[in-house]
């Protein structure tokens, strides 16, 4: 099976996330190809390994012009990954916690935010997820706001 690569962003750890064209995201580890294949000893440069780009269309990924994977050899050998559940989980959490230091109840978050209550619920609970517009509402009074990050920055790896 070839399913086409859309975008890949490399990690620490010789890690790459690899999206599929299809929406899915997997994490692939080079780090057994690199043991046990002695062509990829160039990715022990850091420098190196995150240089990884598409290749042939998105049927694979490579690093310069003598070095590169196939999607079938990614896809096999790769974990899948919800990247936009985990971070979800993760600005709710910094969420809660922040709401906690600054020990407002959910009410007077709501009444700060100029939303209702339940929304405020809804969202610590994880029981729908709110707009951009509302979560920056929910953020401000607790002096808090978002920002776009690199994932190989922020990603928090499972």
């Amino acid at each position: 099976m070839f399913k086409r690569i859309a975008a890949v962003q490399p990690l620490d750890g010789y890690e790459i996330i690899v999206w599929f064209a299809d929406g899915e995201a997997r994490v692939f580890n080079a780090q057994s190809l690199m043991d046990s294949h002695e062509e990829f000893d160039a990715l022990h440069d850091e420098t190196f390994f995150s240089s990884v780009t598409l290749a042939a269309e998105g049927y694979g990924i490579s690093w310069g012009e003598n070095l590169d994977l196939g999607c079938k050899e990614i896809y096999e050998n790769s974990k899948a990954i919800d990247v936009v559940a985990t971070e979800s989980n993760r600005v709710i959490s910094e969420v809660v916690e922040s709401r906690h230091k600054c020990g407002m109840s959910q009410a007077k978050l709501a009444m700060a935010a100029g939303v209702k209550q339940p929304v405020v619920a809804r969202l610590e609970t994880r029981v729908n997820s709110p707009r951009l517009d509302t979560l920056l509402k929910i953020l401000t009074p607790l002096g808090k706001t978002l920002q776009i990050v690199d994932l190989a920055d922020e990603f928090v790896q499972q």
